[in-house]
């Protein structure tokens, strides 16, 4: 029974030290090319958060973005290695509302481990919808909150982190201006896009959003939708059907062959596509094209 004895504890610790030597491997497999561990770590949600927060922390911090390039956000899940990586971190900002659910879910147990939380769409969300960063006002708000955070998180670099914010807030102020100046004196208003995301946008500038989908892009609208969009179409005059570069553009194309229209597209900035990525793209440049093809579509 002795030699039992021995030979199952030998067993059950060599396991224990096999696991921890998997885990161990896989934490150092996701972890990021070039994570310097001397600077605080910082996990955001998705891009818009990931552009703000990178923009804020500079060389100071190590910014990640949990949900990878090309994924469409909306009902991303992460992995458990994932999770786990999160847990290291100094700071981890997500937005709020229907957007991560998983996030909150984790929101207590981060905070209860001396993580800093940054909910950066707290009380800024209305009716369900997440898509606040397409509003530079709102953007703005956003980054100030992550600024907070950041800074608080490392008080010994808030002078750098608070000279990056003012910039950051400076060019967001600069978008809004660029957006009112642009948009004000179009003679038409009215735009279709594929999915509801641009509510906040069209609001702050007057404009009316009028959407294939859902707020989800993954909701599909029924035969009749389509009929009554085409039928509005023709009436308004509607020469450009947006799309997005997430999502598949079907719908779009369908519905501008339907109505003799051409396609265009107008980029949610909820994640960056790959090409996207490495021809240097980032929100401002997106929001800027963005603009430009609302203003082309409104104005024919």
């Amino acid at each position: 029974m002795t030699c039992i004895r021995k030979t199952m504890a030998f067993i059950t610790i060599f396991f224990l030290i096999f696991s921890m030597a998997g885990c161990a491997a896989k934490r150092a497999d996701f972890a990021p090319e070039g994570v310097d561990s001397d600077r605080p770590v910082i996990y955001t949600t998705f891009y818009p958060l990931y552009d703000f927060t990178k923009k804020i922390a500079g060389d100071k911090a190590q910014v990640e973005s949990i949900i990878p390039a090309g994924v469409e956000p909306h009902d991303f899940e992460p992995s458990p290695r994932q999770i786990a990586e999160i847990y290291d971190a100094r700071v981890f900002v997500f937005l709020g509302g229907d957007m991560e659910p998983w996030a909150q879910k984790l929101e207590g147990q981060l905070r209860g481990r001396g993580i800093t939380v940054v909910e950066a769409g707290k009380d800024l969300i209305e009716n369900h919808d997440p898509h606040i960063w397409l509003d530079p006002v709102l953007a703005k708000e956003m980054a100030l909150r992550i600024y907070e955070a950041v800074a608080s998180a490392d008080a010994g670099n808030k002078s750098y982190y608070e000279e990056n914010f003012n910039k950051l807030a400076s060019g967001l102020d600069e978008l809004d201006k660029n957006y009112r100046e642009n948009l004000s004196d179009l003679n038409k208003k009215d735009f279709i896009t594929s999915h509801e995301a641009f509510g906040y946008m069209a609001k702050r500038y007057g404009l009316r959003q009028i959407s294939i989908k859902g707020l989800s892009p993954q909701e599909e609208p029924s035969p009749k939708k389509m009929a009554d969009l085409a039928e509005l179409c023709r009436q308004k005059d509607i020469k450009y059907i947006f799309f997005e570069t997430l999502a598949s553009p079907k719908l779009s194309e369908t519905l501008a062959r339907e109505v003799g229209a051409r396609t265009m597209v107008l980029n949610p900035i909820d994640g960056l596509t790959p090409e996207e990525i490495k021809a240097g793209a980032d929100y401002f440049s997106i929001m800027q094209k963005n603009l430009e093809n609302l203003k082309k579509a409104l104005s024919e």
